[in-house]
């Protein structure tokens, strides 16, 4: 088997968007820090993903979030229900799994790039309308992707359990 890394899943890809805009608005740091921290942890596993392929996704959420007239819940909280519903859920092909019964898993990489920052961006929007409509899930009470199973998530966990220090952002 080729040591190559592949792309980054779709899925993990659009999570860490997620995480960039909940990260900024939750915690005391610039968007660019952010971005640069989840772009690193992606590019420890699969190709590499550029600051900007974070950063510029993540201040078009923040922008449309900032227009919406009258939100119905606040912004930390629609992006965590984002990287809920993305963990969770296939969009409609249902439930996601992350581990496969005979064949890798979920996390293991695509062969073709699938992600792309105007995807996210369309998809997070998307996900904001149904989620005022009622036709989505939000996330249960006082979860964080950090409360779920770190050997479950595999390098994702390693990812969003990594605690960064201001000198590797720098």
């Amino acid at each position: 088997m080729s040591s190559e890394k592949l792309f980054c899943p779709e899925f993990v890809y659009e999570i860490c968007v997620g995480l960039t805009v909940y990260d900024f608005v939750f915690k005391d740091l610039s968007l660019s820090m952010v971005s640069k921290q989840y772009s690193m942890g992606l590019s420890e596993h699969y190709k590499p993903v550029h600051e900007d392929e974070m950063g510029v996704p993540a201040e078009d959420i923040l922008r449309f979030m900032s227009e919406q007239k009258n939100p119905q819940f606040e912004a930390h909280d629609k992006a965590n229900f984002f990287v809920h519903y993305r963990l969770k859920f296939d969009g409609l092909k249902g439930k996601r799994k992350l581990k496969g019964i005979f064949f890798g898993n979920a996390l293991t990489g695509d062969k073709t790039k699938k992600y792309s920052a105007e995807k996210v961006v369309k998809n997070f929007k998307a996900f904001t309308f149904a989620l005022r409509a009622g036709t989505v899930d939000r996330a249960p009470p006082g979860w964080t992707i950090k409360s779920e199973n770190k050997d479950d998530l595999m390098q994702l966990g390693e990812l969003v359990n990594k605690e960064v220090s201001i000198d590797d952002l720098i």
